[in-house]
């Protein structure tokens, strides 16, 4: 009986209580070694204040009538909303039934109780119209190895509106997490969030007050975006995720790989997929983030492959980056080449010049993800060359051979038989048709970008190789290698191809071993140079 006196006494030390008669104590099956892991302050301020939020949403009223103060070493949280605290003591809830609720298993005011008694912080008080709870701790259950059980102490008080739940400490951690409490849990007034940036398929993004940003999965605060103060908020349920939400009985922020999913979930699901050019979010996360571009963020990534190249060309981008940076070159992010092309020799000897160009210039390398937002890389500098090259080339002006060209290439034919008979015989060979694997006809082009180029024709195996006119003015060494370099495109390999590369392997071995019907040939070809 001393010890309820004692609980009674602390019961109507409250401002808000005039009497207090004891109903009955229960010991309970909780103790105060409920799990390993220890909740620290944030955890259970989030816990406690989750319950208070659910309890007014289902109550269909505002978060924002919830009042929390701090004053005295007293933590108190009010909510004007009325519950059985009966329900307290059971394990289980009725929270899955109904809509937007956090909470889900019953536990966490039971988890807070014992890790809170842990901590040193005993005799937690939780009021609801004329119903008091004090939850006290039991003495050592002998033979268990120090498990203490919690005892519920139910009371019956003057009538409140409302319920209560009060804290007597000095932690001032505790009273920290409670102070940030409400900005956990997403509502109109949370002081945390601006003004809306954008808003498409339940997916809302804000302005934050503050200079990093959080993200909120169906109400809950899930993701702290460092760096970005932008606040996102998920109303709809993502299977992604929820697999992950229905496990977590302690409502832990998103690790690194869920953070992912969220951003993803965020840029491929938040924009109408013509809306974001010009998108003013778009750019206000950029901009708002440019002290964090060299080293990168998951939102930022997420955002940029969500764009497939879209915004690489957005002009309400370009003034944010101007000509101080670069990114780096991926792949990944430049679709516009084969995978052939990006491992040749001379699209890396080109990326890597070019990139050491830059830094010489001082410009600041980006992740390759910013090649999506109209940041150059070097690759994407080789790609655009490389198709204005081609468009210039489409356009070549072509012209067909004179009769003195054409019996200059008849004589590289005759060249090539010497060289290699079975390689020469694949091409035109009018003597043995089954042999001859590719009829090749002859032009001349004037763009400078090429020396030469291999084009199929309508026709079954018909090709058109195309040769710089220059060349029937230059060297046999000079036209002969790039008359060979051509034929061996005739196979459809590109450049960076290991078939072209070995076929070509075989010519230059074949030229060494038979010089002297090169150098007979080569002494020959004045004749058509003069």
């Amino acid at each position: 009986m001393d010890n309820i006196k004692k609980l009674k006494d602390i019961i109507l030390e409250l401002n808000e209580v005039t009497e207090a008669q004891h109903i009955k104590s229960i010991e309970s099956s909780v103790t105060t070694s409920w799990g390993e892991e220890i909740w620290d302050h944030e955890k259970i301020s989030r816990d406690i204040l989750q319950n208070a939020r659910d309890g007014v949403v289902s109550a269909k009223m505002d978060i924002n009538q919830i009042k929390i103060s701090t004053d005295n070493d007293l933590i108190k949280v009010y909510a004007p909303n009325e519950y059985s605290l009966e329900k307290l003591y059971y394990i289980g809830s009725s929270k899955t039934e109904q809509e937007n609720m956090i909470g889900a298993h019953g536990e966490g005011v039971k988890k807070c109780l014992s890790d809170m008694a842990r901590m040193g912080i005993t005799n937690p008080i939780m009021i609801s119209g004329d119903q008091c709870l004090i939850v006290s701790v039991g003495k050592e259950v002998p033979g268990t190895d120090g498990l203490r059980a919690l005892v519920y102490n139910y009371f019956k008080i003057n009538k409140l509106k409302g319920n209560y739940f009060i804290i007597n400490t000095l932690d001032k951690k505790l009273k920290k997490a409670f102070e940030f409490g409400l900005r956990n849990f997403f509502y109109s007034s949370n002081p945390l969030i601006g003004e809306v940036l954008h808003s498409y398929n339940d997916i809302t993004i804000y302005k934050s007050k503050t200079k990093d940003g959080f993200g909120f999965y169906k109400g809950l605060k899930r993701v702290d975006i460092k760096g970005i103060p932008v606040i996102i908020s998920i109303d709809k349920k993502y299977a992604a995720l929820e697999k992950k939400v229905k496990i977590d009985r302690d409502r832990q922020a998103f690790d690194a790989k869920l953070q992912s999913t969220f951003y993803s979930i965020f840029a491929r699901s938040g924009f109408y997929y013509g809306a974001m050019e010009n998108n003013p979010a778009i750019r206000y996360i950029l901009e708002s983030s440019k002290e964090i571009w060299p080293k990168g963020h998951l939102l930022l990534s997420a955002l940029a492959s969500a764009t497939y190249g879209r915004l690489k060309d957005d002009k309400s981008l370009k003034d944010l980056f101007g000509n101080e940076y670069l990114s780096e070159s991926r792949y990944t992010y430049s679709r516009e080449i084969s995978y052939h092309d990006w491992f040749s020799t001379k699209t890396q000897n080109y990326i890597r010049s070019r990139d050491k160009k830059m830094k010489n210039k001082n410009k600041i390398m980006l992740p390759s993800y910013f090649n999506n937002f109209g940041v150059m890389s070097s690759l994407e500098s080789f790609i655009r060359s490389k198709a204005n090259a081609e468009k210039r080339i489409k356009n070549k002006k072509t012209a067909d051979l004179t009769s003195k060209e054409q019996e200059a290439i008849n004589f590289c034919f005759e060249a090539a038989k010497g060289v290699s008979p079975a390689f020469a015989k694949l091409f035109n060979n009018e003597d043995d048709e089954d042999e001859s694997l590719y009829n090749l006809k002859f032009k001349k082009i004037f763009c400078k970008e090429l020396l030469g180029e291999i084009k199929n024709n309508s026709d079954y195996n018909s090709k058109t190789v195309y040769l710089h006119a220059d060349l029937f003015k230059q060297s046999f060494g000079k036209m002969f290698s790039v008359f060979l370099h051509e034929l061996s495109h005739a196979t459809g390999n590109d450049d960076g191809s290991r078939e072209f590369s070995d076929c070509l392997t075989y010519l230059i071995s074949a030229c060494i071993d038979n010089n002297a019907v090169v150098s007979k040939y080569s002494k020959q070809w004045n004749k058509f140079t003069n």
